[in-house]
């Protein structure tokens, strides 16, 4: 087994089990975490669930298993506004290695938990994940240095259909319910060579505004979802649902 640290974007990992860091009243509304909530929905309303009783406290581990991969929410915070603490990421390795084997897991990929909006300094969150992973022999380790400028296969596919036009715009905004003027403005970034990633689209500026909203954005990642799922199929210029 191995230990890696490497830099790429986490949602492109084989592991069977990828952490988000999370806090303990039902936000994910920035950072990594906002793409965990927008790439499995399902997951954020139970952990919304699990908050909202109150029942999820910091130093916990809140696993989601009935996505591929599993979704381990690490609780490093309580509050979305504070930072997080050493001693709550510390809590949710000593959890994590003591629990492993009984859940299963065989690999995991993390990110650096608490060093991005978390607030605390790299180099603590880096001794501290090496303390309590590095030596393990039994699990393959993947810790990333997230890098949002990587594509994933949600943006490839987004790229195939829009440079085969796989599909028109108006069957696009029947499958996604995103309308065709925004879809023109998701075409037009996409072919921008600066945007390299869904994450540089979810951001793309135009004359001071973003051309996706919260809204829109929300629609896209469960379009794109579907489409990798094979939920939609091109049949005469017409599309079926399965």
């Amino acid at each position: 087994m191995s230990y890696i640290e490497k830099k790429g974007n986490i949602f492109n990992s084989k592991a069977m089990a990828v952490v988000n860091t999370v806090n303990c009243v039902g936000a994910m509304g920035k950072g990594i975490a906002l793409d965990f909530k927008l790439r499995f929905p399902e997951m954020f309303k139970e952990y919304q669930r699990i908050c909202f009783k109150h029942l999820l406290k910091p130093g916990q581990i809140l696993p989601y298993t009935k996505s591929s991969p599993i979704i381990l929410n690490f609780a490093i915070k309580d509050d979305w506004k504070d930072t997080s603490r050493v001693e709550w990421i510390e809590e949710t390795l000593q959890k994590f290695v003591a629990n492993y084997h009984t859940m299963g897991i065989t690999s995991v990929a993390f990110p650096w938990m608490g060093a991005m909006n978390g607030g605390l300094p790299f180099e603590t969150i880096q001794s501290l994940t090496r303390k309590y992973l590095s030596e393990l022999e039994d699990i393959e380790i993947e810790v990333y240095d997230f890098d949002p400028n990587i594509p994933c296969a949600l943006y490839n596919s987004l790229k195939h259909i829009i440079s085969n036009q796989i599909f028109t715009p108006q069957e696009l905004e029947k499958m996604s319910q995103i309308k065709v003027s925004y879809w023109e403005k998701i075409f037009n970034s996409v072919n921008d060579e600066k945007t390299k990633s869904i994450n540089n689209l979810c951001h793309y500026i135009v004359n001071g505004k973003r051309i996706i909203g919260k809204t829109n954005i929300e629609r896209l990642f469960i379009f794109l979802t579907q489409f990798n799922n094979g939920y939609f199929q091109k049949t005469d210029s017409l599309f079926k649902y399965y």
